[in-house]
């Protein structure tokens, strides 16, 4: 046979056969994918979580004691996104990962339909009887201890909000009621790469950060009702001594009424509780992605995900009260207290979803899927009221790590190949 014949069958045969590979993968667009090769994907991300939350007991007592809770939360779904990075080679896949889920906000206010007692003022008789109420079994202990007698706070006065008996026509107390909670992730993975398979398999390194801020807050005229020897208020040493706060600013004069204050208008009074928490969890998880559905270079998968994690946890729950003269040139007295704690613990996390992988060209593709998160062994904002054991003055606090989320919702974006 003449030499430029075999030439010429030769290169067919080659031609052959590198058509023949590529044709092969069955895809859209045929294209023969290297041995390695990096991949890079942008998601926008949807999410939501839940609110199953522990009670952490009553913030007040009496008739608006079911409005001041946590009960009601509901997050809305909120925007987030997901960055990736990865490489291919040999039959193997190593990623990077980092997510930021977004920060869900849960908030409501309203009014009190009757004033708040601060001490014995809620007693039949009295110029707060039958009204809302704070005592050993509520929120703002270190308030109620100091204004008291029985706790051997201020017992020349009845103190709280308006209106009360005596003065009938102050505004409503009005109160909020809040809860933040913000969720980052990075994974460091490495996946098996085996085109033959239905199933890859992976393990890798986890990180998680929860961090979240709820807390209730109380805003109304301060009334101070004589008993014996009235000072006008709620002094400083009573705040300080019985009622175990903290002087933080302004003036030293405690909470005046409207005989205290030379403006001859009573103080506006915020309370405020609120508890922190921050969740790092560092941990190992392994992995399976079992394809569902291929057809013509179109791959949906499955994603599973299960890990342990040590969990590094601080928390902490504030009583803060700020007493503000209304009138001009008026002063400001600040007064609070605050618990932490911080502790190690062990927790778990595991996902499961649904990934589709679209292709649009030879190098980019359309991703997007559903995905839910559970997160076991945290320290949840809400649920720190309750770990304030004991009452005052011998309250303390050991930050609960008991608590739970599922966090779930829908992604989507663009994945490139190079």
């Amino acid at each position: 046979m003449p030499r430029k014949r075999w030439f010429k069958l030769a290169l067919a045969s080659l031609f052959a056969l590198s058509a023949s590979h590529c044709l092969a993968q069955d895809s859209v667009y045929a294209p023969c994918e290297p041995e390695s090769f990096f991949t890079g994907s942008v998601e926008y991300l949807l999410f939501t979580r839940d609110a199953d939350i522990t009670n952490p007991g009553p913030v007040i007592g009496g008739p608006n004691s079911g409005l001041l809770t946590f009960g009601d939360t509901n997050f809305d779904y909120q925007s987030g996104f997901r960055v990736m990075l990865g490489y291919h080679s040999n039959g193997a896949r190593v990623e990077g990962v980092f997510a930021n889920f977004g920060t869900w906000n849960y908030n409501t206010v309203g009014s009190l339909t009757s004033g708040l007692s601060f001490d014995e003022g809620i007693n039949a008789g009295n110029p707060w009887a039958g009204s809302n109420f704070i005592n050993l079994t509520t929120g703002f202990q270190g308030l109620h201890g100091a204004a008291s007698g029985g706790l051997g706070g201020d017992a020349d006065e009845f103190e709280g909000l308006g209106p009360n008996v005596p003065f009938p026509a102050d505004a409503f107390p009005t109160y909020e009621v809040y809860y933040k909670s913000t969720l980052h992730s990075f994974e460091l993975n490495v996946w098996t790469d085996d085109p033959d398979s239905f199933v890859q398999f992976g393990a890798g390194y986890r990180y998680l950060s929860l961090d979240e801020v709820a807390g209730t807050e109380i805003n109304g005229v301060f009334r101070a009702a004589d008993v014996a020897a009235p000072n006008n208020g709620l002094s400083h040493a009573s705040l300080i001594g019985a009622g175990g706060l903290t002087f933080l600013g302004g003036t030293a004069n405690g909470f005046e009424d409207e005989i205290g204050n030379a403006s001859g208008l009573p103080d506006n009074l915020q309370m405020i509780q609120e508890a922190r928490t921050s969740n790092d969890l560092n941990g190992v998880q392994l992995m399976a992605q079992p394809e569902i559905m291929y057809w013509r270079g179109w791959v949906v998968n499955g994603v599973i995900k299960a890990g342990v994690y040590h969990n590094s946890v601080s928390g902490s729950v504030t009583e803060r009260y700020v007493g503000t003269d209304p009138g001009a040139g008026g002063d400001t007295s600040i007064y609070g207290r605050t618990f932490s704690d911080s502790k190690d613990s062990l927790a778990f996390a595991g996902a499961l979803g649904i990934q589709s992988d679209f292709p649009l060209s030879e190098n980019w593709s359309l991703i997007g899927g559903y995905e839910m998160l559970l997160i076991h062994g945290v320290a949840l904002g809400p649920e720190q009221f309750a770990a304030l054991k004991g009452a005052h003055p011998g309250q303390v606090y050991d930050v609960d790590t008991h608590g739970q989320i599922i966090a779930h919702g829908a992604n989507v974006g663009l994945q490139f190949t190079y």
